[in-house]
């Protein structure tokens, strides 16, 4: 197995399970480990830090992923449709065509 499809294998393993609503709720209380440190410091900056760097970042990102996977299964149902549809328009054009234009008889 070449680096590439290694790389590409691990990549898709990756992202199928860090792309889960699962994985963001193991990353919210991940992170929320750290918040009694962050308020007990009173630091409005460490506070921000936390929310910014700890918080968003690890929770968001599982998050993103599980939305644009849905995205990207409504865009595939509607691709499906569209090219169904213009099947059977184009079938029914040529219906059309054929019962309309009859060849001229020499």
């Amino acid at each position: 197995m070449s680096v590439r499809s290694f790389n590409k294998k691990l990549a898709v393993w990756v992202t199928e399970k860090v792309g889960t609503m699962w994985c963001a709720y193991a990353f919210c209380l991940l992170a929320l480990i750290s918040l009694p440190e962050a308020l007990a410091s009173e630091d409005p900056l460490k506070i921000v830090s936390w929310t910014a760097q700890t918080f968003l970042q690890l929770v968001l990102l599982p998050i993103i992923i599980v939305g644009q996977n849905i995205q990207s299964e409504i865009a595939e149902r509607q691709a499906e449709t569209d090219s169904q549809t213009l099947v059977a328009i184009r079938q029914l054009t040529e219906e059309i065509h054929q019962a309309t234009h009859k060849p001229k008889e020499a």
